[in-house]
């Protein structure tokens, strides 16, 4: 085989691709994706985390009742009102976003649990009711004379952590995640170009007259392959690149982030590049096989469609706590 052929098929498809405006549109915003999703990822934590709430009681709290309050939601709000009719006048207002009803000794909780916010504020009203709870309960039996060791100490509780002391598992899942998003790119884009280097050439009727140039096909395959394994390539690093400034970004942004250590040694990122460039030449010969049987574009999208759910494989191993030694950053 001659490299010059090869050299001038790679060129000659790289090019073809980057002037393709429909194949490109399709492609070109994939690497983008990361930081959206760390983004998204962001904003979905920092809301999970929200305490910033206002809820209405009929009933004055205690000292204690506010102290365990500030201890579960420090962002917790108590509004009080005598009038029962106002309170749920401030509710359907949207003045309050919850509200606890006090009748002798039984508290009854009203919020809206379709949604997310209404499942955390009874998450916090509940653990609130609970804690007060007991601290009414060892009340008393202190006033009895209980020692309140006998009754909850009978046991002693410790922890050992098997794991990696250093492990952070927020940055665990970004980088999982991350990963998983750049080895779909890297499927995204070798499907895209594989399927119009074979049958888009076909459907046009270009593939014949390019056969009868001076090019074994060998080195005509060669090339194609090389051409989507290297745009894989590109992608995927593209992709790599925009994941680390993304994850300070998001750092600097949001609350959930802001806890976490970033930290990358050269092995991490010489092992992520790794990746990216073995499996964008693994899914370049799929995806040129599985292409270059279909005699219609279509067809060859309809044939890759499936390999676009493979990189996904890793992350639900991780989270079903298979053995996945090689996403532990």
């Amino acid at each position: 085989m001659k490299w010059s052929n090869i050299k001038t098929t790679i060129f000659k498809e790289l090019r073809g691709i980057v002037r393709d405006k429909k194949s490109m549109s399709t492609i070109i915003y994939l690497p983008f994706i990361i930081p959206i999703f760390i983004l998204l990822m962001g904003f979905m934590f920092d809301a999970f985390s929200n305490t910033n709430y206002t809820v209405g009681t009929n009933y004055e709290l205690t000292s204690e009742e506010r102290e365990i309050i500030k201890n579960i939601a420090e962002d917790l709000k108590i509004q009080k009102n005598d009038n029962i009719d106002k309170i749920k006048e401030a509710y359907e207002k949207k003045e309050i976003d919850a509200y606890i009803i006090k009748e002798d000794n039984k508290y009854t909780i009203y919020t809206d649990r379709s949604g997310t916010k209404g499942e955390m504020i009874t998450m916090y009203l509940e653990n609130y009711l609970d804690s007060y709870n007991k601290y009414l309960a060892n009340t008393y039996l202190t006033g009895e004379g209980v020692d309140l060791n006998k009754v909850y100490n009978n046991i002693t509780v410790e922890e050992e952590n098997l794991g990696n002391e250093n492990s952070n598992s927020m940055i665990t899942v970004l980088l999982s995640m991350s990963v998983t998003y750049i080895l779909m790119i890297v499927v995204q884009s070798c499907g895209v170009v594989a399927t119009d280097a074979t049958a888009g050439e076909k459907e046009r009727g270009t593939l014949e007259t390019i056969l009868t140039f001076p090019v074994k096909s060998t080195e005509f395959i060669t090339g194609k392959y090389l051409a989507v394994a290297i745009f894989g390539i590109i992608l995927g690093l593209v992709a790599l690149i925009f994941t680390f400034p993304s994850m300070y970004i998001g750092k600097m942004l949001f609350k959930a982030f802001a806890d976490i250590t970033i930290s990358f040694s050269i092995t991490t990122i010489l092992l992520l590049i790794f990746i990216i460039i073995i499996s964008s030449f693994l899914t370049a010969g799929v995806c040129m096989a599985l292409a270059g049987k279909s005699k219609t574009f279509k067809e060859a999208q309809s044939s890759l469609q499936s390999l676009s759910f493979l990189p996904m494989i890793p992350y639900f191993a991780k989270i079903m706590e298979v053995d996945t030694t090689i996403f532990n950053f």
